[in-house]
């Protein structure tokens, strides 16, 4: 069982690699350019985090967002969507699925699409939808410093990345320490012998999903399990335990912080 484990967990790493994206993708994919003109205060970044304020969640949208996401992840474990294109379907590509998704309309002909979809606790994000205020679908960032006009342009906010850009540039990092996981957040790990990141979604109650980040063909597919399976089978790169340097840590999306 332990040797299964093993070998199941990291048959090939996501997008994230140090040194660029694997499988074709750029760092910039920018998907809307985003040209209508815009007041000042419109466009404002309180917290110079990137993101403009109205592409931010408060209040218990947070909540919903991180629940719906969650439960977006989880369901892909019992059957991977036909709109989550093969080509996308990697660690990262689970993570930009469930996002988006999380803020789409969860009307009837949305749940038609899912073969199980664990039943989310909250109601839909009321704030906004899909696309997002000011950023459209460009909703992912891949460099630092405050939201401007004309990050879409200049390549700074994009429509699909890797794991290594979303780590560092749309999400925050929370703790070391999985007692600081809340159901949505993000668990980041990095091999630099691989030169690679992985990535995992904390579904609460001491439960994370991920996908293997293998491709179609090679077998890849989407993986539920215990964070105590993790500590006691797993490869210890893999564990999520602050004594693991390849633990990067707890990570929020920065939409909720």
């Amino acid at each position: 069982m332990i040797q299964r484990l093993r070998s199941q967990l990291w048959p090939v790493c996501c997008l994230g690699v140090l040194l660029g994206l694997g499988g074709g993708v750029s760092a910039a994919d920018p998907i809307s350019t985003g040209t209508t003109p815009l007041s000042v205060s419109s466009v404002a970044d309180s917290d110079r985090d990137g993101y403009p304020d109205a592409a931010e969640l408060v209040g218990q949208d947070r909540e919903r967002f991180a629940d719906w996401f969650a439960s977006i992840a989880q369901s892909q474990y019992y059957g991977m969507n036909k709109d989550w294109l093969p080509a996308d379907r990697d660690c990262g590509g689970l993570l930009r699925y469930a996002f988006i998704n999380a803020l789409m309309p969860h009307d009837a002909v949305w749940r038609s699409k899912f073969k199980f979809l664990p039943r989310p606790q909250s109601g839909d994000v009321q704030a906004f939808g899909y696309p997002l205020p000011i950023i459209s679908r460009s909703v992912f960032r891949t460099a630092g410093g405050a939201y401007q006009v004309g990050d879409i342009e200049a390549g700074k906010l994009v429509g699909r990345t890797g794991v290594q850009y979303l780590a560092n540039y749309s999400m925050v990092r929370v703790s070391r320490e999985m007692a600081a996981a809340k159901r949505g957040d993000l668990l980041i790990f990095i091999r630099p012998d691989l030169r690679s990141y992985h990535s995992m979604v904390y579904l609460g109650g001491g439960n994370v999903v991920y996908h293997t980040g293998a491709s179609p063909a090679e077998g890849g597919e989407v993986r539920l399990l215990t964070v105590q399976s993790l500590l006691r089978y797993a490869e210890r790169a893999f564990h999520p335990a602050s004594s693991n340097p390849n633990f990067l840590g707890v990570y929020r999306w920065k939409i909720l912080n």
